[in-house]
């Protein structure tokens, strides 16, 4: 067997899909051969990884496959088929499209959790830039700080106010929530409580707006989704000061 005869029947031969004549020429090939040998430890490494449910694939698999597809083709050849050759070839060829198959299956698992891994980077750097707006406030000398305290002390929460109204929660200690229940923020307004946005279950940093006549902020525990009115106790407050 010839070295492109063996490269046609790699990919049958990694999934067990080939006769016991050929296996034997085909092992004898690969004793003397480090390109085959290398290649077909590719090839088997794929068809682990679809064997292995909700598993990753291995992190290198996909820089082999990257670089397989942007090597050049090799030049084309016409050869003569001799009769007893057409039914190998067809056997090759149908071992070639499952492979085929193969090496999209894992390419599609890695590009959805390659997805899922944007999707998460997209959100650590939103929130490392809203990070930078909070601090940015709560050090600029026309933001004016605010803090919120309970009753006895215990809780505290650190609020920085643009002078165009824009304001950050920079800092709290109120204990991060279950799921079902969200921080939300209110303003008083007159003799009116205006609700000013939720915060999470873990509230800093979070970013609001106040509007001109907000004499107090004031933060509850709510469900989640928030609510009109608040139903629950005031947790912090202060008063806002002259505007």
């Amino acid at each position: 067997m010839n070295h492109d005869q063996a490269q046609l029947l790699l990919g049958a031969y990694a999934l067990d899909a080939v006769d016991p004549g050929e296996s034997r020429e085909l092992e004898e090939h690969l004793e003397t051969c480090p390109r085959c040998r290398h290649e077909l430890a590719a090839l088997r490494e794929a068809a682990s990884a679809l064997s292995t449910t909700g598993g990753e694939a291995p992190p290198e698999l996909w820089g082999r496959i990257a670089a397989r597809l942007e090597e050049s083709p090799p030049p084309l050849r016409l050869v003569s088929v001799g009769r007893d050759e057409r039914p190998w070839r067809r056997r090759a060829a149908q071992a070639i499209a499952v492979v085929a198959a193969a090496a999209i299956a894992v390419l599609g698992f890695e590009v959805a959790h390659l997805q899922g891994r944007v999707g998460d980077l997209q959100a650590a750097v939103s929130r490392a830039g809203l990070v930078q707006a909070a601090d940015a406030a709560a050090l600029s000398p026309s933001s004016r700080r605010i803090e919120l305290t309970s009753a006895t002390g215990s809780l505290s929460a650190e609020v920085a106010v643009r002078p165009d109204g824009q304001a950050f929660l920079v800092s709290s200690s109120l204990p991060r929530l279950s799921g079902s229940r969200t921080y939300q923020l209110w303003g008083l307004a007159g003799r009116r409580l205006v609700s000013l946005g939720l915060l999470g279950a873990s509230p800093a940093p979070s970013a609001f707006r106040v509007g001109r006549g907000i004499s107090a902020l004031m933060i509850t525990a709510e469900p989640a989704g928030g609510v009109v009115v608040p139903n629950s106790p005031v947790l912090v407050k202060a008063r806002m000061g002259s505007d």
